[in-house]
């Protein structure tokens, strides 16, 4: 099956941050994105008592599908390619991701003080075939039974140890049937973080060496499950 990726998503979890200046964090952020970012932001006048999940900060680029947004306790780079014409490979967004990420983190440590004990990679490919649950379940499952599903979802989760890194990575395969606009299609998402319960010292280094293996896994799993 060919693939080819359909979104993308960087995430650092933060411990500090200095949040007494959104308009100052978000033309940070711009100025980081290479012009990828220049819409206006959106500032959220919340209370200091929201969770730590809960955004301040959006940039959503409609034209290009490019968005950021950030929480006190993290920020999120995501790349939609559904709003892009331009069919990129894997790799070339993938490193493109990561440099604009590593470089607003950067910028949130040096500028802001932000500090960060994980990391996340979460990339989503597109598979384009005739009948999407039938070939997971032909490949994956039983064949002899669930004949004419319409639709199916395959969960994996493993734990791993890995160039100094604990990670959890998961590996969803989702099926979609065809409707108006899209074609049957087998969507695989690869969900890879460092484990909450082993905080690691987030620094420009491990920013960038975690990107760089989580892209190599993520590859793998598209050689295993979606070539052949």
């Amino acid at each position: 099956m060919n693939y080819r990726p359909a979104q993308l998503q960087a995430a650092v979890f933060l411990t500090a941050i200095d949040f007494s200046s959104k308009l100052n964090i978000a033309n940070m952020v711009r100025a980081h994105a290479q012009n990828l970012l220049d819409v206006d932001p959106l500032i959220l006048p919340l209370p200091p008592d929201v969770p730590p999940q809960f955004p301040h900060i959006v940039i959503k680029n409609e034209t290009n599908g490019w968005a950021f947004q950030m929480a006190s306790g993290r920020f999120d780079l995501v790349l939609d390619l559904s709003a892009q014409q331009v069919q990129s490979t894997l790799s070339e967004v993938s490193a493109k991701l990561d440099a604009i990420a590593l470089s607003i983190w950067s910028g949130l440590a040096s500028q802001f003080g932000a500090r960060a004990n994980r990391l996340a990679s979460v990339i989503s490919v597109s598979s384009e075939v005739e009948n999407a649950p039938e070939v997971v379940r032909q490949r994956y499952l039983n064949s002899r039974y669930g004949a004419g599903a319409h639709q199916s979802q395959v969960h994996l989760l493993h734990q791993i140890e890995t160039e100094g890194y604990n990670l959890n990575r998961w590996v969803r395969l989702i099926t979609m049937p065809a409707d108006q606009k899209f074609p049957s299609r087998l969507l695989m998402e690869v969900d890879i973080n460092t484990q909450a319960e082993r905080p690691i010292d987030v620094t420009e280094t491990t920013v960038s060496n975690f990107f760089q293996l989580a892209n190599r896994q993520t590859m793998d799993a598209c050689e295993y499950y979606l070539v052949g």
